[in-house]
């Protein structure tokens, strides 16, 4: 699933493209996958994109009537950037023809995520969007260190929890954890205060670091090739690959179809 470096890699990328075009066409070929404001699509014909904001693992494209479309692209979902004339992808599921030629495209092989069109007073109507915590990156130490005191549970479930703060899933957490020197199982609840201030310190050095690389491959190859890029990471998908740090092979856990991984050396369960 895309997490905050691919998703502020499609941010940044659609934005000065985007931002006061005026859309020409809207149509969804997948009409359910717009699940708020389906009927109005259409009428956002002459309509124009004035900024795009993330929340979480959320986009937001605001519109000049002040109106907003919500997407989250779940597990396969994929921005694409083309010429009108362009092949389209398969599962092509909502597309905008704009005014200077491009459409901006969105497919979806297992049609999963999600479109909403509604208006900034109204985003509880967007499911989980009224009980998901700040975005993890807009916190600062002092809320994150408040927040996390309320939790008591294994700190890789904490992480990804989108109540606790959003934006982070099962990929970065891997990484966070790693950088922190923390087992995934450890329990909030056994954790120091240097534990939770080196847990601050890797969210943002890890996203930080990972939306830079991410953001140049993306204004390098462009959207639509991939959902997310993983390739920069140094233990998430790298069972029995050696640490970066001491050598010692990764290993790999799956529960629930999705896989954890650390470093038994760097990463002790036990402080």
């Amino acid at each position: 699933m895309p997490e905050i470096p691919d998703l502020e890699a499609v941010r940044r990328y659609l934005k000065p493209r985007l931002e006061d075009r005026t859309i020409t066409s809207a149509a969804a070929p997948i009409p359910w996958i717009v699940r708020t404001g389906a009927d109005g699509l259409e009428g956002l014909v002459g309509r124009q994109f004035v900024d795009i904001l993330r929340h979480g693992k959320y986009l937001l494209f605001n519109l000049d009537d002040g109106r907003v479309l919500v997407i989250n692209a779940m597990l396969t979902g994929r921005f694409h950037w083309d010429e009108a004339g362009a092949k389209k992808p398969g599962r092509l599921a909502v597309v905008f023809g704009l005014d200077d030629g491009h459409e901006l495209r969105y497919s979806d092989m297992r049609r999963m995520g999600r479109f909403y069109l509604t208006d900034p007073e109204h985003l509880d109507v967007i499911p989980q969007f009224p009980k998901m915590g700040p975005d993890i990156l807009a916190v600062d130490e002092d809320e994150f260190t408040s927040r996390i005191a309320k939790r008591r549970g294994q700190i890789k479930n904490t992480l990804t929890n989108q109540e606790f703060l959003a934006g982070v899933g099962n990929a970065y957490s891997d990484e966070i954890l790693w950088e922190a020197r923390l087992h995934p199982h450890r329990k909030r609840s056994t954790m120091e205060d240097d534990d939770i201030h080196r847990l601050f310190e890797a969210v943002h050095s890890i996203l930080d670091r990972s939306c830079e690389i991410v953001d140049e491959i993306v204004q390098s190859e462009g959207l639509g090739k991939k959902a997310e890029w993983r390739e920069h990471l140094s233990v998430h998908r790298k069972a029995g690959e050696p640490c970066p740090r001491c050598g010692t092979p990764i290993k790999g856990q799956t529960r629930g179809g999705s896989e954890t991984n650390y470093c038994v050396q760097c990463q002790p369960l036990f402080a």
